[in-house]
């Protein structure tokens, strides 16, 4: 919790908080509270004792700040923001954990869904190793296996790369799924009570929900009750039922919240942001199409067919080309090959289709859309209540201030000021002002103007 007030070894703390960066020379300087007059002296060496004792030695130069300034500079070294973005599932591998990968290598589902070639390919060396000292086999030249080595490692690459294309393609449409799910919320919300702009809230919360359902083509039945559940207790009842209706659900939403964009008017938002509104929806419309592309259009067929029966001609008649020179060695050899071939491959066709494809043996989803719907209503839950947050914290408003016009040379232009119709818009922009205003600005027209022409005539 931050203290406006450090006591004690505190202010050392806080001053060692607030050493910043300039931005503009790059350079350390130490951000301090403006000194009073009497004491201008003090803040720069109580500074540099706080760099000594940090253990720098050389000089740094001093920042003073008005104290708002230095208060805002302050909170920002002493608060701490306990939130992290990350989801719970995210998983991040570093070198450290080379023993925990080499440990679960046979728990890998890479690993079980090539081991059907795995085992053939280790099947016929093993009888080719078997055969080779009792009846000599043929013996292949190594060169072609050489040669043809370059194009199927091409031929990989290029699977794997649309494949992950595909995956990010998708996580960038999510991602887009979020920050408009966001803008909407923080839109009606901006424009309408919390209260008014329930119904839309509580769709706009559901709506990621129904989308990962839309795309997912299978899911366990704990899975399915648990966003049952979910979704019967953010909509109203007969929405609920309405929803679960229809097959479509996505585009169901998506209408919803136009329809209900359109009867915001009753509530006072105007055409202006009613057009903002549903600019969000229509560029969520957008994104479930691009998901619904990625999951309807597999890469070609013949292309995926053509690299696999490229790749077991190659790991098959590998073992004649090198049993003649190693030997026995030939088994684990032709194992290891055919284990890093087919894994690139089977990695291809692992995240060719993101929306259902899962990371390990833990079947953690490779994309993480359960965490991505619940960050998206735990933020439109929170932006409903972030007026009221706000205003219970008595944070700073935007105040109207009048804008004083040019003194009038005469008494007489200014009476034609003060009679004229115009005489209660201020504003520079063109916003009109209460009738409290105009009187301050008519008095305070008044009261400099007698002045002005005093000093002119000579009367002051």
């Amino acid at each position: 919790m931050y203290d406006p007030r450090p006591q004690g070894t505190e202010k050392a703390s806080l001053l060692s908080s607030q050493l910043k960066r300039s931005a503009a020379s790059k350079a350390w300087c130490l951000v301090t509270p403006a000194p009073p007059v009497k004491k201008a002296g003090m803040a720069p060496v109580l500074a540099q004792l706080v760099l000594s004792a940090l253990g720098s030695s050389t000089s740094v130069p001093i920042l003073h700040l008005a104290p708002s300034a230095t208060s805002i500079a302050a909170r920002a070294g002493c608060v701490s923001c306990k939130f992290s973005p990350a989801y719970e599932t995210t998983q991040r591998y570093a070198a450290a954990d080379w023993a925990k990968n080499i440990r679960t290598l046979p728990q890998s589902i890479v690993l079980k869904r090539i081991a059907s070639p795995l085992i053939f390919n280790v099947v016929v060396t093993t009888i080719i190793c078997a055969i080779n000292p009792i009846f000599t086999v043929p013996r292949l030249i190594s060169l072609p296996h050489t040669l043809l080595g370059s194009a199927l490692g091409l031929l990989l690459v290029f699977r794997t790369n649309a494949a992950y294309d595909r995956f990010w393609e998708a996580r960038k449409r999510w991602d887009v799924v979020t920050a408009e799910c966001r803008n909407f919320a923080s839109l009606a919300c901006t424009f309408m009570t919390a209260g008014q702009a329930l119904p839309m809230l509580s769709l706009i919360s559901v709506f990621p929900v129904v989308l990962k359902n839309y795309l997912r083509s299978s899911q366990s039945d704990a899975d399915e009750m648990r966003d049952l559940r979910r979704v019967r207790s953010l909509l109203a009842p007969e929405e609920a039922e309405a929803l679960a209706s229809v097959n479509n659900q996505p585009q169901y939403v998506l209408t919803r919240l136009r329809a209900l964009g359109q009867g915001s008017k009753v509530a006072g938002v105007t055409e202006k942001e009613r057009e903002l509104m549903l600019k969000s929806v229509s560029v969520l419309g957008e994104c479930v199409s691009a998901c619904e592309r990625i999951y309807n259009t597999p890469i070609p067929l013949a292309y995926s067919r053509h690299t696999s029966r490229f790749l077991v001609i190659y790991t098959s008649s590998l073992p004649l080309a090198l049993v003649h020179s190693i030997g026995w060695i030939t088994l684990p050899v032709v194992a290891m090959i055919v284990w890093a071939l087919f894994g690139i491959l089977e990695i291809g066709n692992l995240i060719e289709e993101p929306f259902s494809a899962v990371v390990d043996f833990s079947k953690l989803p490779l994309l993480p859309l359960t965490e991505v719907c619940r960050t998206i209503r735990r933020d439109v839950r929170e932006i409903a209540t972030f007026e009221q947050h706000a205003r219970s914290h008595g944070v700073p408003l935007i105040q109207r201030v009048p804008k004083v016009r040019e003194l009038p040379e005469s008494f007489s232009e200014l009476r034609e000021l003060i009679t004229s119709p115009n005489a209660t818009n201020w504003s520079s922009s063109g916003a009109t002002t209460s009738d409290n205003d105009s009187s301050s600005m008519i008095e305070i027209l008044v009261d400099k103007s007698i002045d002005k022409l005093s000093g002119v005539f000579g009367l002051g």
